[in-house]
C-alpha cells in the first residue's frame, strides 16, 4: 500500500473503530509551510474555521456559523498557538499538491476492502485537512460517511462510539441526517461509558466506522493537523439509501420502520425501493400499507 500500514484490520471495516500506522507524517504537502503557500491558493468555498471550542456537547454542525473568531481563515493559521482557532480545509483537491496523494489514499481504501473480501470500489471519496490550535475540541456528531482519520502533527484524545446503536444515536435522528435534514444536540454525558478511546500521535490512523458517533480533544502541547479521507462503499451506499426510505416513509406515514443493519437483505429492499421510487417519481404514499409493513416483517430475515 502507498500510506498505510499493513497491520490494519480490514475485517473491521464499519464494524469497529481500529488503529494502524500511516506513513504521512513527513509528507512534504502537510507540513506547516506548505500548508501557509497552499490554503490561500484554495476557493473560498473550500475552507470554514471557526473558534476553538471547548465542550463535546456543542452541536458542531453550527459551529462554524455560531462561534466565529473574528479573524480571516490566514489569520487563524498564522496565529494557531496564540489565538484558539478551528480550521477545516474541505476537498483540498483542488489544488495540485493533493492530487497525487488523493488518488493513492482511494488506492490504499481501496486494497483494504479487497482485504475484507468486499466490493472494492469505494465512492464520493473526499479529502479533508483539519487544523487546530492545542485544546480545541471537536463536538461530538457522526458523519454519513466512512473515515480515516490520520494524524500528522500534535496529538489529540479520540472518542469513537458503537453504530448503529439507538441508545447513542437514535435511529430517528440518523436517519433524517442521512436524508440531509440537520440534526438536533445530540451528547449527554452518560454516553461517554460508551466510547472507544484512543491516545492518538503523529502516524497513528483511526478507522472511524460509517455513521459511528465520535469526538476529539486536541493535546495541549502542539496545533494539530489531521487528515481524513471519507468515502462511500456498496454497503455504506445501501444504507444511506434504507434510512432515507425509513426517513420518508415517517415523513409521509408517521410510521417507524425497523434500524438499518440488522438485515442485509431488509437493507436492500428499502435501498432498491426507494432506487424505483425516485427513478419513476412514484409517491411513496401510493405503497400500499401492506407492502411497507412486508418491508418491514421478520419474515425476511429467515429468507
Amino acid at each position: 500500500m502507498h500510506h498505510f500500514s499493513e497491520t490494519a484490520e480490514a475485517s473491521l471495516l464499519d464494524r469497529a473503530p481500529f488503529v494502524f500506522k500511516h506513513k504521512l507524517a513527513d509528507h512534504p504537502t502537510l507540513t506547516v509551510e506548505s500548508l501557509a503557500r497552499i490554503i490561500p491558493e484554495l476557493p473560498a468555498s473550500c475552507l470554514n474555521h471557526s473558534k476553538g471550542l471547548d465542550s463535546v456537547g456543542l452541536n458542531f454542525d453550527r459551529s462554524f456559523q455560531e462561534h466565529q473568531n473574528g479573524l480571516s481563515v490566514m489569520q487563524s493559521f498564522e496565529r494557531l498557538k496564540e489565538v484558539s482557532s478551528y480550521i477545516t480545509v474541505m476537498d483540498p483537491i483542488e489544488h495540485p499538491a493533493f492530487r497525487d496523494l488523493y488518488r493513492e489514499l482511494k488506492q490504499d481504501v481501496e486494497t483494504l476492502q479487497k482485504q475484507a473480501g468486499r466490493a472494492p470500489q469505494i465512492h464520493e471519496a473526499r479529502m479533508w485537512l483539519f487544523i487546530a490550535s492545542p485544546n480545541a475540541v471537536t463536538p461530538f456528531h457522526f458523519d454519513r460517511y466512512s473515515n480515516f482519520l490520520m494524524q500528522i502533527r500534535g496529538s489529540k484524545q479520540m472518542a469513537v462510539f458503537p453504530n448503529f446503536r439507538d441508545d447513542i444515536v437514535p435511529a430517528r435522528v440518523c436517519e433524517s441526517y442521512m436524508d440531509r435534514e440537520p440534526s438536533g444536540d445530540l451528547w449527554r454525558d452518560e454516553l461517554d461509558v460508551h466510547a472507544n478511546k484512543y491516545d492518538f500521535r503523529p502516524g497513528d490512523t483511526l478507522h472511524i466506522p460509517f455513521a459511528g458517533g465520535h469526538y476529539v480533544k486536541n493535546g495541549a502541547e502542539d496545533i494539530s493537523i489531521s487528515l481524513s479521507i471519507f468515502f462511500q462503499t456498496d454497503e455504506t451506499n445501501r444504507w444511506v439509501k434504507a434510512m432515507q426510505f425509513n426517513n420518508r416513509v415517517h415523513r409521509h406515514t408517521g410510521w417507524q420502520l425497523g434500524p438499518i443493519g440488522k438485515s442485509q437483505l431488509r437493507d436492500k429492499l428499502k435501498a432498491s425501493t426507494l432506487n424505483a421510487v425516485t427513478a419513476t417519481k412514484v409517491s411513496l404514499r401510493s405503497l400500499l400499507p401492506l407492502g411497507l409493513m412486508y418491508l418491514d416483517s421478520g419474515l425476511l430475515d429467515s429468507i
